[in-house]
């Protein structure tokens, strides 16, 4: 059986797509980091870079939560 894979958040810089997956996974939710060239091959060059993080579609609302409950440090 196949599940989806819903894309819940995008981000600029993989240092916060890798941050904000490595929060989800010790909360116990795996997730999967994409950039704009494997999401969308044909994407204009003026389209804006971005690694899109996502998670089981079973898990997106689990997972939103626990990205916003967490501090941002800059």
């Amino acid at each position: 059986m196949s599940e989806s894979l819903v894309i819940i958040r995008t981000f600029d810089e993989y240092m916060d797509a890798d941050e904000a997956q490595v929060e989800l996974l010790s909360a116990g939710i795996y997730s999967l980091l994409f950039t704009e060239e494997a999401t969308n091959p044909v994407a204009s060059p003026s389209s804006p870079p971005g690694i899109a993080l996502a998670v089981h579609a079973r898990d997106a609302d689990i997972a939103e939560a626990v990205l916003v409950a967490r501090p941002v440090v800059r």
